[in-house]
């Protein structure tokens, strides 16, 4: 393929994107499905191009894309959702985590003879979390109420820190034959806490320099570069940059608010203008797009069983998580916000990723533990994306999360309908009004 052909192929994808994005509002198919699917058609099934394509630039462009959705999530979070979410996140977090883990320990263990104890719990642990550049995307498009969507994204970042630093410490334990879970837990809270530090440090002098790089033509970059810098040096310190990046984020967009303070003078921060947002998300949209294209583009088939195992896998994470929800979450919230948390568990690249360590170290199991995981990545992606779409169309469809989350009255649900329809009409109404263009 030549490189003319590339730079069309790669502009009919971005108009692709943003149709699909407008089409989801009629579908209500996500976006991350369908560019999932032409990763999976290009790569895969037709083979026009391989994961190998990519060399050493594969890992930077998935930093990248992560450095920017949860960086343009952070500075869109407002802190006060941001205390009214923590509790239940952290809390969901780690149910959903153990419970995830446990039951892919369980299936590797059980169904596989060449993969030990060790070798299980590190699959079980890398599949435990939601991938943040796959739930973020996803419900944005959904539109969810402020606390909702919060503690789902805290949930999707925290995971992914749980599943790089506990899985890599197993890694290590596979590779020296000793496990030591004090070490592990060292590890995890000193990349937590030395991580926030850094994000916050950062936010917080950034927000202070920023106004004076604004006299800078094109200063909107400088930001990203100072984004890139504090994930850089966090990952160097072996500590978590994507919670550092997160951190940042949250404290640039929430700084500003010293200025209502005594504080005021001496710290005299200032606010990303609506501009410097609509430049992140522009950025953010445009990476996404590629970024799913190239998860399905790295996608591996394994035998028709590894997806039976992986399809049993997801159904009890998904089956498990409206529990979770039911006790965990005590915010009042609509039905259909709770319906879609309860069935938000997609996996990433950060599993993927992991499971084809143990085949480069040579352990036993490797090639099973990979071809699981990839398949438990594919299948997450799709169920989750297929019941969004049915939870779009009609939440009370779904009997087991009615079942399990409390009964809501169909009449209710129904009369809000209506309530939302008649503000439509209005609006409607109103806009036609207001109309002054001269009739011809």
């Amino acid at each position: 393929m030549n490189i003319p052909v590339i730079i069309i192929m790669i502009g009919l994808l971005i108009f692709g994107a943003h149709l699909f994005n407008g089409l989801f509002k009629f579908t209500k198919i996500p976006n991350v499905l369908i560019l999932l699917v032409i990763g999976i058609a290009a790569g895969p099934i037709f083979g026009f191009v391989r994961e190998a394509h990519f060399g050493s630039m594969g890992p930077i462009f998935t930093s990248i894309t992560l450095i920017l959705i949860l960086f343009e999530s952070g500075t869109n979070l407002k802190i006060g959702e941001l205390f009214k979410s923590i509790g239940s996140a952290f809390l969901l977090t780690l149910f959903n985590f153990i419970a995830s883990a446990v039951i892919g320990t369980f299936v590797a263990v059980t169904f596989f003879s060449d993969i030990d104890m060790l070798s299980a719990v590190f699959f079980g642990v890398i599949i435990a979390g939601t991938s943040s550049a796959v739930v973020i995307p996803i419900i944005k498009q959904l539109k969810m109420n402020e606390k909702g969507y919060t503690t789902l994204m805290l949930e999707s970042a925290l995971s992914d820190v749980l599943c790089l630093v506990i899985g890599l410490a197993l890694l290590q334990a596979m590779k020296q034959g000793v496990f030591e879970v004090s070490a592990i837990l060292n590890t995890v809270w000193r990349s937590f806490l030395f991580a926030f530090i850094i994000g916050f440090a950062g936010g917080f002098i950034w927000s202070l320099i920023i106004r004076y790089t604004r006299i800078i033509e094109n200063s909107k970059v400088m930001s990203l570069a100072f984004v890139f810098i504090v994930y850089g040096l966090t990952e160097y310190l072996k500590l978590n940059g994507g919670i550092a990046v997160l951190i940042f984020g949250i404290t640039l967009g929430n700084a500003h608010l010293l200025q209502n303070t005594f504080l005021r003078k001496a710290f005299p921060a200032k606010e990303l203008r609506p501009s410097e947002k609509g430049f992140f998300s522009e950025l953010v949209f445009i990476m996404s797009t590629f970024f799913f294209v190239y998860v399905g583009i790295c996608m591996k088939f394994g035998s028709v069983w590894i997806y039976l195992l992986a399809l049993l896998i997801v159904g009890l994470i998904i089956a498990i998580r409206p529990l979770s929800i039911k006790l965990l979450v005590r915010t009042k919230m609509s039905f259909k916000d709770l319906s879609i948390m309860s069935i938000m568990a997609p996996k990433g690249l950060v599993p993927a990723i992991l499971a084809s360590i143990p085949i480069q170290y040579g352990l036993a199991g490797g090639e099973n533990i990979q071809m699981l995981s990839f398949a438990v990545v594919l299948l997450s992606i799709l169920i989750c994306s297929i019941l969004v779409i049915i939870l779009s169309k009609n939440p009370l469809k779904i009997g087991y999360l009615k079942k399990v989350l409390g009964h809501q009255e169909e009449e209710e649900t129904i009369e809000n309908t209506f309530k939302e329809d008649a503000s439509i009409d209005e609006i409607s109404t109103e806009e036609i009004n207001n109309d002054n263009t001269p009739l011809e």
